[in-house]
């Protein structure tokens, strides 16, 4: 379960169920872009599959708007890295002229201000509710100031401020990926049978935590 094997590995031909990851990123951007955001930040861990998953199709998805105007990746927290490496190098940017990299200690507000960003992306709830907390210290108060949208949808909305986030169906994974085992421990051709991988789609839980984009915001 939610696990993508590398291709020619012992695990590639096994069963597999998991979550549209992809696609969750791209409810995030498409719900910031439809209130109006065109420079947005995605704020993410590096320390699991599914943080980096998030990673790059934010950053693939945003390069291919052409109404997102500017857009950064970065650390949402330094220690979440699994060790050294080109990932950890430094973040990634891109805007329609480039853009210049940013610091991993991150500080939010400020980076917020550095790029005219209006909205973030943040990953995963945890992470999420402490951003939006050291932002409202930092005087920037969310939606009012910034728009956000959580990734998880484990704790999001618990905080002060409710995030709206995009939930990964974590029970009917648990379930589909039971009645996979269950089809291979039926009968003999359930377990010749062809290797299913399947891919469930998150949704989005609006709560309030991002609004239209007004020039009161820039």
């Amino acid at each position: 379960m939610e696990r993508r094997p590398r291709p020619g590995s012992a695990l590639h031909a096994l069963d597999s169920v998991c979550t549209d990851h992809w696609y969750g990123t791209h409810l995030a951007v498409e719900h910031l872009v439809a209130l109006g955001h065109r420079r947005i930040v995605l704020a993410a861990r590096d320390d699991s599959p599914t943080a980096r998953t998030v990673r790059a199709a934010f950053a693939e998805i945003a390069a291919d708007r052409p109404e997102v105007e500017d857009w950064t990746v970065v650390l949402s927290s330094p220690d979440a890295v699994p060790g050294p490496g080109p990932a950890e190098a430094g973040p990634v940017s891109g805007t329609p002229s480039g853009g210049a990299a940013q610091p991993l200690d991150l500080d939010l507000a400020a980076l917020l201000r550095e790029r005219g960003a209006t909205a973030a992306v943040l990953h995963g709830d945890v992470d999420a509710l402490m951003l939006v907390q050291r932002l409202a210290e930092s005087g920037v108060q969310v939606p009012r100031d910034c728009s956000v949208v959580a990734y998880d949808d484990v704790v999001a909305a618990l905080g002060s401020t409710p995030l709206t986030a995009v939930a990964p169906p974590r029970a009917e994974i648990g379930r589909a990926a039971a009645e996979l085992l269950l089809h291979r421990l039926s009968d003999a051709a359930g377990a010749a049978g062809p290797v299913r991988r399947s891919e469930l789609l998150p949704e989005l839980k609006v709560r309030g935590s991002a609004q239209a984009r007004t020039p009161a915001t820039d």
